[in-house]
């Protein structure tokens, strides 16, 4: 990866413009539109020197949801340190699944920020439906690159990493060909999780059940 500025261009004039609200004014227009064109304009916001402008185009993609997120995906491998860990920083907080497998390779990136930012996306992603995607992309790593990203999840949070170990036993899920296709509420992904293990993420039963009720509790 190279710290190569993303789409040089010719400066856009807004961006010489004094005043945070002339570029408040100018990203809010651009998520407005939400056009092929605004996206590309919003991608420039994000490689700008300046943190204001990256942060209002931050806030913009996430109000722009999967139609911006398909835009991020390319920032992730290219660049400067502080647009990929944006661009990371967006994905996870949308909790976009696509974007896993580019995390975990900017999780390696020379830049600390941006590989943090990275291994914070993924935890993101998996706490939001996506365990199943990092257990999928895990599973098809060497061992010895698997076991130390499988750390980094645990240490962001030990209870996903918990399921994600789970997940990479199921034969069934990890030979999954459209795992994109596959979230963590997914009907082949809950038959997998077994009794107490559901509860864990689920929550215990309510005080007027117990396993033996008629009503059927957890077992």
């Amino acid at each position: 990866m190279t710290d190569e500025k993303y789409g040089q261009t010719k400066p856009l004039d807004i961006l010489n413009v004094r005043g945070l609200a002339s570029k408040r004014e100018y990203v809010r227009s651009l998520e407005l539109r939400g056009d092929a064109e605004a996206l590309s304009l919003l991608v420039e916001c994000l490689c700008d020197d300046s943190w204001y402008l990256r942060g209002l185009a931050e806030e913009a993609f996430l109000k722009l949801g999967d139609r911006g997120a398909e835009a991020l995906l390319p920032l992730l491998d290219r660049g400067v340190w502080f647009t990929r860990a944006s661009a990371a920083l967006v994905l996870g907080r949308l909790g976009y699944r696509p974007a896993v497998p580019a995390l975990f390779l900017l999780t390696e990136d020379k830049n600390t920020t941006a590989a943090s930012a990275a291994r914070d996306a993924l935890v993101a992603i998996g706490i939001q439906r996506g365990a199943i995607r990092l257990a999928h992309a895990l599973h098809r790593m060497p061992p010895d690159v698997r076991r130390g990203r499988m750390d980094e999840i645990a240490a962001g949070d030990r209870v996903l990493g918990e399921r994600v170990e789970r997940m990479m036993r199921s034969e069934e899920l990890m030979s999954a060909e459209n795992v994109d296709a596959l979230s963590d509420d997914s009907a082949a992904v809950r038959a997998t999780e077994e009794g107490v293990e559901w509860e864990v993420l689920t929550g215990p039963p309510s005080p007027s059940q117990s396993p033996g009720d008629a009503g059927g509790g957890h077992a």
